[in-house]
């Protein structure tokens, strides 16, 4: 829950199946292999290309070396200093490793994700106007929102509730409020009014 409410995302999930979310690619270290491998480094390269990164890297972290077959039936054995193992996000998602675990995030913004985001957006512009008002931590406000886009109207809809619990708002309308200077942003202008 704490790493949910930290970083803004919705769920967290743990597993050690990864394969669905992210690839691994394994390419020579050309500069210590040169001298090994000679002419025979474009086969390295291509019997490298063209093998499964994680299955690789799961021998590697298990043996300690993986091996390859060279052209002419000859093997060639490789630590993890002779060949370098890239990470690379599946589309969708983006992903960063660290020494023990691999995180990815999903980056498919869907249209649910993007009107809880305006609502978020909503709620930092009503904080701010409640500071600029000099509210107390307690003081109760009415919020106003005047906006002709639709999908606002359907944020406010969905996450009213969420709105008005988060900035202390008794009313949330959809129209100005007379004497509230409103702020422009760009799902509309928003008014805040301090109750009396």
């Amino acid at each position: 829950m704490l790493v949910r409410e930290e970083l803004n995302v919705k769920a967290v999930d743990y597993t050690t199946e990864g394969d669905q979310y992210v690839q691994y690619t394994v390419v020579p270290n050309f500069k210590r292999l040169g001298p090994r491998v000679g002419k025979n480094m474009p086969a390295v390269k291509k019997a490298l290309g063209a093998a499964d990164g994680n299955t690789l890297l799961t021998a590697l972290g298990r043996d300690g070396f993986v091996e390859i077959e060279l052209p002419g039936g000859e093997s060639l054995k490789l630590d993890n200093e002779d060949i370098e193992v890239r990470l690379k996000a599946k589309e969708g998602w983006a992903a960063s490793q660290g020494a023990s675990s691999v995180v990815v995030l999903n980056t498919e913004v869907t249209d649910e994700l993007r009107r809880e985001g305006i609502a978020k957006d909503l709620i930092r512009t009503i904080q701010s106007k409640r500071k600029d008002l000099d509210c107390g931590y307690t003081d109760r406000i009415t919020v106003g929102i005047l906006s002709d886009d639709i999908e606002v109207a359907t944020a406010l809809k969905e996450h009213g509730d969420m709105i008005c619990s988060e900035t202390l708002a008794s009313e949330l309308r959809s129209d100005a409020i007379a004497g509230a200077e409103p702020s422009d942003t760009e799902f509309g202008k928003v008014f805040v009014q301090k109750n009396a």
